[in-house]
């Protein structure tokens, strides 16, 4: 018989195959952190005072799961080619963004039949556009899971590389947790080298030491708007700070 952590696996994997884009996405990873991890208050301190706890979105959390779906060779390398942004990155991160609203409910679905509470979050934009500061880190939360670590671009490398979309839902569940130490595979924090990530970024967003996210954003909205005329969705994306990594994709 199958364990609650071994069936939220499966269906996470089972329903990311059902989306039948081989084109844009590979097998997911999951994992799962106690909702009492005291890392999620000190993200407080790391991100904000305006990053929310598990339990200050559901009282009675218990666990977060956190999954990635990583992208194929072919998202994942484009976007350093493209002048304002890529067609087919924008595509996949329109169609993921959406499937992870099916996928959070037919987890959400499962949970609650057993008598778990739930709180779903959305994949993207969590943040007020003024300020820019959002409410909840999906990567930060699959960090904590042990995903991944983050690379001096702010992204989360997995075993599967950085180019792909995170998502989290949280519970009441007492979800059992194999956290393994995730080995930082940047090679800018291994030994200063590398760096193209903060190099290729068009408007000098990126830097070892901060982030620009306003700068990032403003392109971000620009390439959104400049895609509109030839692409049948509006995605706000970028992705060369991703794609140029050595480590966007892992086989």
């Amino acid at each position: 018989m199958q364990t609650i952590e071994e069936k939220i696996k499966q269906i996470i994997v089972d329903e990311v195959a059902a989306l039948n884009r081989p084109d844009l996405v590979r097998e997911p990873l999951v994992a799962f952190s106690s909702a009492a991890d005291q890392r999620y208050a000190e993200l407080k301190q790391i991100v904000g005072t305006w990053h929310l706890t598990p339990a200050e979105l559901l009282p009675d959390a218990k666990s977060v799961i956190s999954y990635f779906i990583p992208l194929t060779e072919k998202v994942v390398l484009e976007p350093k080619n493209s002048v304002h942004g890529s067609l087919l990155w924008g595509e996949a991160y329109v169609v993921i963004n959406a499937y992870f609203v099916h996928i959070n409910d037919v987890i959400s679905s499962y949970l609650t039949n057993l008598g778990f509470s739930t709180m779903t979050i959305r994949p993207t934009h969590t943040y007020d556009p003024k300020d820019m500061k959002s409410m909840w880190s999906h990567r930060s939360a699959a960090a904590i899971a042990g995903l991944g670590a983050f690379g001096v671009n702010r992204l989360l490398i997995t075993e599967k590389g950085s180019g792909g979309r995170f998502c989290t839902v949280i519970t009441s569940a007492p979800l059992k947790t194999e956290q393994v130490p995730s080995q930082n595979k940047c090679f800018y924090f291994m030994n200063g080298s590398c760096g193209l990530c903060v190099k290729i970024c068009p408007v000098n967003a990126l830097a070892p030491d901060s982030f620009d996210k306003f700068a990032c954003q403003r392109e971000l909205n620009k390439n959104g708007e400049m895609q509109k005329d030839i692409a049948s969705y509006n995605a706000d994306t970028c992705g060369k700070c991703i794609s140029v990594c050595p480590h966007a994709y892992i086989e």
